[in-house]
């Protein structure tokens, strides 16, 4: 197996874990946020949105680039 390989199936599975996390956050009764919620609370502070800002470039850099 090739390292590209271990990276992808590394990526699905934490997409896979984030919409599981998702489900279980939009239930009636639940102790987990949603990602909305999860996303607001990580944005109030200006070094949470520089962080979610570094993310996103993070994310695209390595998608998109090619």
């Amino acid at each position: 197996m090739t390292t590209r390989a271990i990276t992808i199936i590394g990526f699905c599975a934490v997409i896979t874990a984030l919409i599981i996390l998702e489900m279980l956050g939009r239930r009636k009764i639940n102790n987990i946020p949603a990602l909305g919620e999860w996303l607001g609370y990580v944005m109030r502070p200006r070094s949470g949105r520089a962080l979610v800002l570094l993310g996103w470039l993070w994310l695209g850099w390595h998608f998109f680039s090619r």
